[in-house]
């Protein structure tokens, strides 16, 4: 009996520390999204620190990977004049509903722990859906994976799938090229 108290108690402390980061990580992404920045053309826009702390807070709102629940934002304009907008989570597993504009250029997204570092394909699709790369291709922007295994993208013009950063060497500007 004491060892299943302990074992409630210790659920209801678990949900009640991830609803506060949830309210927290809100408040950051809302805070962080819709402003207009320029950046160094010959910087690619993963290095960008402002586009940096967008992948921490995506990051965050996730659990760190820890929860099955995607993060997003999308970049508008261009690659030298952009906005940053932070999608509102849908409590979606495994996937996020994702809404771009006609000025969106790229999309950056978190895959949890458990799920695979590249973007997702319409064979590997968790939903059985068009997946990241399918979304990518129609829509023609560069999709980003931001993971606990690095940062990965797929460039729907030339279909090639790569390996920008490994780990957790997306969170910093350090060798970032």
């Amino acid at each position: 009996m004491k060892n299943a108290l302990y074992n409630l108690i210790l659920f209801v402390a678990f949900i009640l520390a991830v609803m506060i980061a949830t309210v927290c990580f809100t408040v950051l992404a809302e805070s962080a999204s819709a402003e207009t920045v320029s950046s160094t053309p010959s910087t690619p826009i993963y290095c960008q620190p402002d586009v940096i702390k967008a992948m921490g807070t995506i990051w965050m709102m996730t659990g760190n990977g820890s929860t099955p629940m995607e993060a997003t934002f999308i970049l508008n304009g261009t690659p030298e004049a952009y906005t940053i907008e932070i999608e509102k989570s849908h409590n979606e597993a495994g996937s996020q509903s994702i809404y771009t504009l006609p000025a969106t250029f790229a999309v950056m997204h978190v895959h949890p722990n458990r799920a695979g570092a590249y973007p997702s394909t319409p064979k590997n699709s968790y939903t059985g859906g068009q997946g990241d790369t399918g979304m990518a291709d129609k829509l023609g922007v560069d999709v980003y994976v931001v993971s606990s295994r690095g940062l990965t993208v797929y460039y729907p013009a030339s279909k090639a799938t790569k390996m920008l950063r490994q780990n957790f060497d997306w969170t910093s500007m350090k060798g970032c090229k």
